[in-house]
């Protein structure tokens, strides 16, 4: 398949399920992928920003390593983009196989999306997940496909390069068991965070986010352990699920260093 008509196949999740395959666009996106050990299948290039040094750089590398760069005018990039504005530059690359490591560290955390369906707030959780040390993050049936062009944009480059895997339910409860992990679930009703840690937790957590209108799954909330919250201001309901899950993140990160964690004002999230 020709280039340009595979990067247009990859706008569609069943042509990435079908072709194993992505596209990342925009300057900032095309050098992350390079500098990622992820398999490159090709480039597009575009006349409109041709004179920025940074693209003129990668698109030099890119083809002193081989990847193969094809010249398209500005409306076909464009059709092959899910942006107004992909910077004169998209490239394809092999969506990664990846499994969750077996044995895992002494001391893991995994990120668990139960049914997360903003493909930016996905995105965001992975960069996320990846800045705080996470093990691995799984994706759950339901949850907006990994390789999504708005996520991998959210991401900022984190899912090249972090564990982030797609797995159903059974597997995941089985993997989780087998690596006796203990699973919390973010819920407003939850035990405050603070609280949580102060009295321990253990040395593998998995931590699940879900849909923020629809809630945990039944399946996962009946082998959920522990529910975890948020302490904050009374009068705010809730928070975005991105920040949320940043929060509870840093504070399993630094409660398994056994490290001091803030206290906040009453209420959940």
């Amino acid at each position: 398949m020709k280039l340009l008509t595979l990067a247009r196949d990859l706008q569609r999740r069943k042509g990435r399920e079908r072709q194993q395959r992505f596209v990342a666009e925009g300057v900032r996106a095309v050098e992350t992928l390079l500098a990622s050990p992820l398999a490159i299948t090709g480039m597009l290039a575009s006349p409109d920003g041709a004179s920025d040094a940074r693209r003129a750089r990668l698109l030099t590398e890119a083809r002193a390593r081989g990847i193969p760069v094809l010249e398209v005018t500005e409306s076909e990039l464009l059709s092959a983009a899910d942006t107004e504005s992909p910077q004169g530059v998209l490239a394809v690359a092999e969506i990664p196989t990846r499994r969750l490591p077996d044995p895992m560290p002494r001391q893991a955390r995994l990120l668990i999306l139960d049914a997360l369906q903003d493909p930016g707030n996905v995105g965001t959780v992975i960069r996320t997940a990846a800045a705080l040390e996470v093990t691995a993050t799984i994706a759950l049936p339901g949850t907006v496909d990994l390789w999504n062009a708005k996520v991998v944009r959210g991401s900022m480059g984190a899912l090249f390069q972090h564990p982030a895997l797609a797995m159903s339910w059974a597997e995941c409860a089985a993997a989780l068991a087998a690596q006796g992990f203990g699973i919390l679930a973010a819920d407003t009703d939850g035990q405050p965070l603070e609280e949580m840690l102060r009295a321990g937790i253990p040395d593998r957590v998995a931590l699940v986010v879900s849909n923020e209108g629809a809630g945990l799954s039944p399946e996962v909330a009946s082998a959920v352990t522990r529910r975890v919250a948020i302490a904050m201001a009374p009068e705010v309901e809730s928070l975005n699920v991105g920040v949320a899950t940043g929060i509870l993140l840093h504070g399993l990160r630094e409660g398994q260093r056994g490290e001091p964690v803030a206290t906040g004002p009453s209420g959940s999230s």
